[in-house]
Order: structure tokens, then C-alpha cells, then sequence
């Protein structure tokens, strides 16, 4: 994966100045929300992970290719070690933190002529920011709200020990490496990749929900089961209608749409 210096990506229809301060004035302000009701940073948690996926975008348009679940992988690990530290004294110094971090890693990285990209550093920062605000705002919701004592008094006892946290930990990692790895090629699109990111994280947000109905049956009195499956809900709709998008885009740009029967059966 090392040494790829080819030209830079396509310009983008959306510019990803928009998408981060997008991603960062509505994620963060929706983890601090929960506390009025768990629906609210399900909901600002997807923007934030949009931009993630379009950061890993611009990254692997310099032809990483095999490297974007890498990539991916990697930002998840900075976003849940940031995110806990977010989580434990303050959500506003996770993202400061995994700022710092994205950008630590990517001068290394610069330094030792590891990857020859441009936009390396900043991309990588924003990916950890991106995350780190995503799974935040996930797990307030999933917990019934952020508070002071979120780490101790909801988070540690509450969405661990229901296990199923892992799930939105791989989905969020799914969220934004998926999208340009599946769309990726010559015909590739910012806006259809960024419908399918949608898409994902639709998915990420259901898995918040069902691991929100896990804290609502250990303590019913911070987490409700209306709201639990009202966050099922709200994910499923942003899946469908994500991956409704994508699919009519994926028609509508491509050369031509045929149906090829089902493969015969083994016999």
C-alpha cells in the first residue's frame, strides 16, 4: 500500500469543507441532545459518518484500492479510543482529542514517505473526527442521553454489558469504508458513493436501536422501549431510503440495466 502517488480524484460535486462543518455542527451538538430524547443523536450521529465516508473518498481516489478497509479499520480504532475519553470527561475534548491524533499520525506518515498523498493528513483527520463524533453520538443514543456522569453511571454498566456495542463498532467502521469501496472504478460518483454511506448508516443506527432495547430491559428508568424502537425505526428508514437512492442512481448512471435469471441450480 505504500508509494502511491497517482493523480488526484475527481473534483466533487459536494465540497467536503461543507460536509465536515456539517458533520461536526450537527454530530457534536446531537451527543449533548440526548438527554431531551435518544432519537435526536441517532439521527445527527449520520451526518457525521457521511463525511467520514467521503473523507476515506478522498484518500483512496490516489488508487489505494485493497487499502480502503484498512483505512477504515483504522479511523474506527482512533474514533472508539477518542470517543470513550469523550464519553468519560467531555464530548467537545474527544473530538479535540482525535483531531490531534489524525493529525500526529498523519505527519508520521508524511514524514517517513510511507504514503505519497496530498491530502493524507487532513483526510485522516477528518476521518478520526468524523468517527469519534459518530460513535459518540451512537452510543448517547443507545444509553437513553449524555451526561456528566454518562461514562459511569450509563455507559460502562449499561451498552457494555448488553455486548451487542460491538455490532455499531464494526457497523460504524462499515459506514465509512463500505460505500467507496463498493462503488469505486472510472465511473465512480461522489454523490451515488455518499447515497450509499446514507444507506450504511441507516444500518449503524438500527444496531444502536437494538442495542439501546438491551439498556432499556437492564434499566428501564434511563432508557425507554418506545424509544429504543423508535431509534429501530428511524434507522430503518434512513436505510431504506439511503439504499432507495443509491440503487436509483446506480440505474439511472449506468450504461444498462439487464436481468440475467436466476443462476441455474447444481445438479
Amino acid at each position: 500500500m505504500g508509494h502511491v502517488t497517482k493523480g488526484a480524484p475527481k473534483k466533487p460535486t459536494i465540497n467536503p469543507k461543507y460536509l465536515a462543518i456539517i458533520g461536526v455542527a450537527v454530530g457534536l451538538p446531537g451527543v449533548y441532545l440526548g438527554k431531551f430524547s435518544p432519537l435526536i443523536p441517532a439521527a445527527l450521529a449520520v451526518p457525521a459518518l457521511v463525511w467520514a465516508a467521503d473523507a476515506i473518498r478522498r484518500i483512496a481516489g490516489y488508487g489505494l484500492g485493497t487499502g480502503v478497509p484498512s483505512i477504515g479499520n483504522l479511523a474506527i480504532g482512533m474514533g472508539v479510543l477518542t470517543a470513550l475519553v469523550g464519553l468519560r470527561y467531555e464530548p467537545a475534548l474527544g473530538v479535540a482529542l482525535a483531531a490531534l491524533w489524525g493529525i500526529m499520525y498523519g505527519v508520521i506518515i508524511g514524514r517517513l514517505k510511507i504514503l505519497e498523498i496530498p491530502v493524507f493528513t487532513r483526510c485522516i483527520t477528518e476521518l478520526s473526527v468524523g468517527a469519534s463524533v459518530g460513535l459518540m453520538a451512537l452510543l448517547s443514543a443507545a444509553a437513553g442521553g449524555y451526561t456528566v456522569d454518562f461514562f459511569q453511571g450509563r455507559l460502562m454498566p449499561m451498552i457494555f454489558l448488553t455486548g451487542f456495542v460491538v455490532a455499531v463498532f464494526w457497523a460504524t467502521s462499515m459506514t465509512i469504508f463500505h460505500p467507496f469501496n463498493a462503488c469505486l472504478g472510472p465511473g465512480e460518483k461522489q454523490t451515488r458513493t455518499l447515497k450509499l454511506a446514507v444507506g450504511v448508516a441507516g444500518i449503524d443506527v438500527t444496531l444502536a436501536g437494538i442495542s439501546a432495547l438491551g439498556v432499556a430491559g437492564l434499566n428501564p428508568s434511563i432508557m425507554t422501549l418506545e424509544a429504543a424502537v423508535g431509534i429501530i425505526f428511524l434507522g430503518a428508514a434512513v436505510w431504506i431510503g439511503g439504499y432507495y437512492a443509491f440503487i436509483k442512481a446506480a440505474i439511472k448512471e449506468s450504461a444498462s440495466v439487464m436481468w440475467t435469471g436466476f443462476p441455474e441450480a447444481k445438479k
